[in-house]
């Protein structure tokens, strides 16, 4: 027991006890302060090795910001000229949109213009008939005849026919009306009579016709429909006397 203590003795403060280590007393704001001038150091040499490794590569980070600020400016540059493309696109339509009203407006005076100045003509050949001098019954004459298409039910067409009658006045007219509308069809040319005759028992009677009967004028008008498919190209109006077969005035209309 004596000799353990002794030679623990000796190991404390013989030649081989443990050295002992004498340092200066460094404070901590001093040691935080020299930490972060290294971590700085070694940010900025960090720094210094990315960019002249990126010099010897061939990137100048001056060039590429001034490339970059080009870009920049012709992106802005662009986006004004959409916004003013757009603006004179948004204009542009809307002149187109007015003009095209303008045009239907216009079209539609026409029309009126047009269909008033054949009412005053069928108006000035009816007085001029009205006044020229009896010289016994005299022909019917087919002034006017216009047929056009009904937008809203296919193959149905609409005409609008004017009948003069000279010769004495006291004699009414007494007869008919029938309309031979040429045209085609599947590629075929097709001749249509109009009005169509009624089926019954299973044939088809004798041609119809409109009866007209009139002194001085007659405007008629009315509609008829056309076989599916058939594009009319031509009428011919026929004015039949009563008791008469046969046409005895008719007028070709090329539609």
């Amino acid at each position: 027991m004596a000799y353990k203590l002794y030679r623990n003795i000796k190991s404390k403060f013989g030649i081989n006890a443990p050295r002992l280590l004498v340092r200066t007393h460094i404070p901590w704001p001093l040691r935080m302060l020299a930490v972060g001038v290294l971590v700085a150091a070694g940010l900025l040499l960090g720094q210094w090795v990315f960019e002249t490794g990126l010099r010897l590569a061939g990137f100048e980070k001056g060039r590429a910001q001034e490339q970059m600020a080009q870009l920049r400016s012709k992106v802005a540059q662009l986006e004004q000229d959409n916004v003013e493309l757009k603006a004179e696109k948004f204009r542009t339509k809307q002149e187109i949109e007015i003009e095209q009203t303008t045009n239907k407006d216009l079209a539609k005076s026409l029309q009126g213009l047009q269909e008033e100045n054949v009412t005053l003509r069928e108006d000035n050949a009816f007085f001029r008939n009205l006044l020229s001098p009896d010289h016994g019954p005299g022909p019917i004459s087919i002034y006017h005849f216009k047929m056009e298409r009904n937008p809203l039910l296919a193959g149905e067409y609409r005409y609008r026919l004017l009948l003069l009658k000279s010769g004495k006045r006291e004699q009414e007219f007494v007869g008919s009306v029938q309309f031979l509308v040429t045209g085609e069809q599947a590629g075929k040319k097709v001749v249509s009579i109009q009005p169509e005759a009624a089926e019954a028992h299973g044939t088809r009677d004798k041609l119809q016709t409109i009866a007209v009967k009139f002194k001085y004028y007659l405007r008629l008008e009315g509609a008829f429909q056309l076989p599916a498919g058939l594009t009319p190209k031509s009428v011919q109006v026929r004015v039949f006397e009563a008791g008469s077969a046969q046409p005895k005035w008719t007028k070709n209309v090329t539609l």
